[in-house]
């Protein structure tokens, strides 16, 4: 999987294919705070609460930036104790929550800031992420349209947000709408024109859309940004590999390991390359260190079980296979590696459930149609295997065995020929 990227100024947020990232506020309070030291013992009690209720907020800023998330929990806590109106306290204690993966806090400390200030753009921003990060990760099409409606309002109330461009990039770029979805890290980028995030987003647009130089171009300049980098490295191995620069891109997801070690889509690409170099046992270790890190990534059990499967142990990859599938049951790869798996093992009825269901949730998945139509040919039903074999070749037309399919099919036309005794 290649990475879409949002960093913020508190941090870069490494998640599995959707990178989402946040808004961080340090506000600053310097005329207020700096009269405070001289003149706090004349300070009114309402007033002194406020003013700690500041000194608390930039505790949890200098917490957060640190990444001692559990004191920068607290001490924000601290600020709403004493000012329970503090929106931009409420906004840092949310993104603290997006951060942790805590979703539902993240949502009700945002919303409670909106609650206070409804034109609090970096708020509206922060809900979009949000959304957008949901409508990945539960696979929601009406959470894109969510955070499209708040990116979009925090643009409007503050055009010269980057991070809302870029989250709004991210939005249509999951959704195949590449062409908008460069226009908006376009524009992050003429915002901040450091911003490393917009230049590797723009990177993998351009490498879905096939403008591989244009990629490079991107791609090298957020490294250039920023050269520990790790999404950046990454795409940018994974842009080696569409080039046919195997060697390459080796080198470049190994570098972002050592920039990232605990970065599960690389483990799963690295390993998927070393199984496409015919290096089964290195890929195996690199997709146990994948399972490893995340045991609920239903990507490292996929990418296990197909090194099991070339290493010639199937019921271990059947077991990693099956665990793929129940940890994502709209996976449709991973239902397609099950059924090719137990068609090997000749359980054909199973084979064909799975097989339907990945074609169920991706029409346009090339791999199940090849097998369905070697099961149907086994099944002795030659017309539905002719339509497989047939949806396959349209799908993926230089597909390796492309040529082994137009036989069978040539076969076929030639025993449909022969004259009927």
């Amino acid at each position: 999987m290649r990475e879409l990227q949002h960093r913020t100024v508190v941090e870069r947020l490494l998640r599995r294919n959707c990178v989402l990232g946040i808004v961080f506020l340090l506000q600053s309070y310097g005329t207020l705070f700096g009269g405070v030291a001289q003149t706090s013992s004349k300070v009114n009690p309402g007033l002194q609460g406020q003013i700690q209720a500041i000194v608390h907020f930039f505790r949890g800023a200098n917490f957060q930036q640190a990444q001692d998330l559990k004191r920068a929990t607290a001490e924000y806590k601290e600020a709403l104790a004493l000012n329970e109106r503090f929106a931009e306290a409420y906004n840092n204690l949310g993104t603290v929550y997006f951060q942790q993966g805590q979703y539902g806090n993240a949502l009700e400390a945002y919303e409670k800031a909106l609650n206070l200030r409804s034109d609090f753009a970096a708020a509206h921003c922060n809900i979009g992420a949000l959304y957008a990060r949901q409508a990945y990760l539960m696979r929601v099409s009406q959470f894109y349209q969510r955070a499209t409606s708040h990116l979009q309002r925090a643009i409007q109330l503050d055009p010269a947000i980057p991070e809302a461009y870029n989250t709004l990039g991210i939005v249509y770029a999951r959704q195949g709408e590449y062409h908008h979805s460069s226009e908006f890290f376009m524009k992050a980028k003429q915002l901040r024109p450091q911003y490393a995030d917009a230049y590797n987003n723009l990177g993998y647009v351009f490498t879905h859309t096939g403008k591989y130089e244009l990629a490079m171009e991107q791609l090298k300049e957020a490294l250039r940004l920023d050269n520990h980098f790790t999404a950046a490295r990454h795409n940018l191995g994974m842009l080696y590999q569409r080039r046919g620069e195997v060697d390459k891109a080796a080198s470049e997801l190994e570098q972002a390991l050592i920039d990232g070690p605990n970065f599960t889509p690389t483990h799963v690409e690295l390993a998927a390359l070393n199984l496409r170099r015919g290096d089964g046992s290195k890929a195996l270790q690199v997709a146990q260190r994948a399972v490893e890190m995340d045991p609920g990534s239903a990507l490292s059990h996929n990418i296990l079980g197909l090194c099991w499967f070339q290493l010639g142990d199937n019921e271990k990859a059947l077991e990693a296979l099956q665990r793929a599938v129940d940890l994502d049951d709209v996976f449709p790869e991973g239902h397609s590696n099950l059924g090719i798996l137990l068609n090997v093992r000749g359980e054909l009825d199973r084979a064909i459930i799975e097989l339907d269901r990945a074609t169920e949730l991706n029409p346009q998945l090339a791999a199940p149609y090849r097998y369905r139509g070697d099961i149907f040919l086994r099944k002795d039903d030659p017309k539905r295997a002719i339509e497989n074999y047939n949806r396959y070749l349209k799908l993926d037309p230089k597909a390796p065995d492309a040529a082994e399919v137009r036989s069978l099919l040539s076969l076929f036309l030639l025993l449909d020929k022969k004259p009927k005794k």
